[in-house]
Parts: C-alpha cells; sequence; structure tokens
C-alpha cells in the first residue's frame, strides 16, 4: 500500500478530534511509522502486520506494551486494530550508541530495566515465552527455507550455541523487551522510555541487559558498570551468563537480518547489518573461551 493509502486509513479512525496532519517517520527496519498530530496531541501510528518469520505476535505485543505502561517505562498505547498500533508520542531525544555508553545513561538504563523486570511477580495475561537460543535455531531453519544466503559454518554455529546454552545458570523468568536498540529508547531528560514491544516475552533477565551491552558496543567496565546499575551488584555467574548472552543476541539479530534480506521490502541494507552482527558475534564469542 503507499502512503497515501495508509493516510486515509489513519483518519478514519474514531479516535481524533478533528482533522489531523499524517508525516512519515523514517528509521523503522520492521514497520511504517507515521507521526499524527491531532490538534497539538501527537501520536505515532504503525502499520504492523503479523510477522510469524520473525516470531512477531501482535496480541503479544499489546500485552506486553500494556505491561511496560503499568511499569511507567512505555508511552500510552491508544488504539490497537489488526495491522495497526497507536502510541502517544513520547518527546525526548532517540539515543544512538554513542549516547548509550555515556556513564550517566549506562546507569539510567540499568535503572529502568531492573523497574521493568522487578515487575515479574505482579504480570497477568498469556504472554509469550522467548528464548534467544530457541530463536536463533528458528531464524536459520527459516532462513534455510527462504533460500537466504547464510553463513557457510551456520551448521558449526548453531551446535557451539547450543553448548553455550548448556552454560547459563537457572534464573528467574521475567517479562523482557529482548530488542533493546538505541532507537527503542527515548530519554525525556528525567526518565528513559522503551518504545517497541514486538518481541516482548517472559524470558531471562539478562538477555536485556546483554542486549544492550551489544547493540551499544559495551566495553568490559561498561558491562560491569550496566550490571552493577541493574543488580546493584556484579556476580561472576552472572557476569559470565550476560556474555554468553551478549554473543546470543549478536547472532539472533544476523540472523534475524538475514531473512529480512529476502521477506522485506522496506529500504534498508540488511546484509550489511547481517555482516556487522556476524562480526560481532564471533568477537564476542571468542572472549568467552573452549
Amino acid at each position: 500500500m503507499s502512503d497515501s493509502d495508509h493516510f486515509r486509513r489513519l483518519r478514519s479512525l474514531d479516535h481524533w478530534r478533528g482533522p489531523i496532519a499524517v508525516s512519515p517517520l523514517s528509521g523503522g527496519i520492521t514497520n511504517i511509522n507515521y507521526l499524527i498530530d491531532d490538534g497539538g496531541s501527537r501520536y505515532v501510528a504503525r502499520l504492523c502486520v503479523e510477522l510469524p518469520l520473525l516470531g512477531i505476535d501482535r496480541r503479544n505485543e499489546i500485552l506486553c506494551h500494556q505491561a511496560a505502561i503499568a511499569c511507567g517505562i512505555a508511552p500510552e498505547l491508544v488504539h490497537h486494530e489488526p495491522g495497526l498500533l497507536v502510541s502517544r508520542y513520547q518527546a525526548g531525544k532517540t539515543l544512538d550508541a554513542e549516547a548509550m555508553r555515556e556513564g550517566s545513561v549506562i546507569d539510567r538504563i540499568g535503572r529502568v530495566l531492573h523497574r521493568l523486570h522487578d515487575s515479574w511477580d505482579t504480570l497477568t495475561g498469556e504472554i509469550l515465552y522467548f528464548c534467544p537460543f530457541q530463536t536463533v535455531r528458528t531464524y536459520a531453519r527459516t532462513a534455510q527455507r527462504l533460500h537466504a544466503e547464510l553463513p557457510s559454518d551456520i551448521e558449526e554455529l548453531l551446535e557451539d550455541i547450543r553448548g553455550l546454552s548448556r552454560r547459563i545458570g537457572p534464573f528467574r523468568p521475567v517479562l523482557c523487551h529482548n530488542d533493546l536498540l538505541a532507537a527503542n529508547l527515548i530519554d525525556d531528560g528525567e526518565r528513559i522510555w522503551v518504545i517497541d514491544w514486538e518481541y516482548g516475552g517472559i524470558g531471562h533477565p539478562l538477555f536485556d541487559v546483554a542486549n544492550v551491552c551489544a547493540n551499544s558496543g559495551l566495553n568490559p567496565d561498561q558491562e560491569e558498570r550496566l550490571l552493577t546499575a541493574y543488580r546493584g551488584h556484579v556476580v561472576e555467574s552472572e557476569l559470565r551468563d550476560l556474555r554468553i548472552l551478549r554473543a546470543a543476541s549478536s547472532l539472533r539479530d544476523a540472523l534475524w537480518s538475514i531473512i529480512q534480506t529476502v521477506a522485506s521490502d522496506i529500504e534498508f541494507d540488511y546484509r550489511g547489518y547481517a555482516d556487522d552482527n556476524l562480526r560481532m558475534f564471533r568477537k564476542s564469542r571468542s572472549l568467552l573461551g573452549s
């Protein structure tokens, strides 16, 4: 569908108080996004179909987003229907990888993640489970089925990541975001807001921490600072698990992007993104030892 078709659909919603102004938002690599101005009140609309190839379930996304709203870390979700989510626009600075490496921002991200994960004993709803290792395996098989170009050593990578998964210690499953790109974090000067919950689910809390480390390129000292801000202290076994999950995060993102090279019609360098994440995976993996 064209922008004009999307504009007509958005203008037809009953939610608006009057005529609205609609403009495209750039930067999305999964969905098509628009900024809506309704008499001075601003919203973000996401045109978002079901994407089972990527493990995206929109019913689950809504549940995760609503739970995050209850935690006070996500903007209000004002409307949803099949293929469309509308949330209140959150003013502030969208973070980038450089900003995420600043000490004070690392501390604040750690506290936001603690707040999210600490809600585990109040959650309700049929929220899906998320495991990065299972996701890696599933993405690899999906990419093979779609005849996407995979690394020549993909079977060795899958066997290796399986071995790494068996090193992970016991953990308490919590609500996780699982896609903590800089673009999904907004700093309004007082707090950090977390947006785009389409990969949310119940899972390993340290995967969110590891995901931040991978997506922002944190060095070992910064990893420990984030874990301290999140947990209040550093335990060596958790630092080990975080670094295993960091490797899994990069491999997951590489395989996600490989699928998108053949599944998406959004203009984005998915091959380059896949190659970057494969390099990050191999670097992270080399630091873990045998």
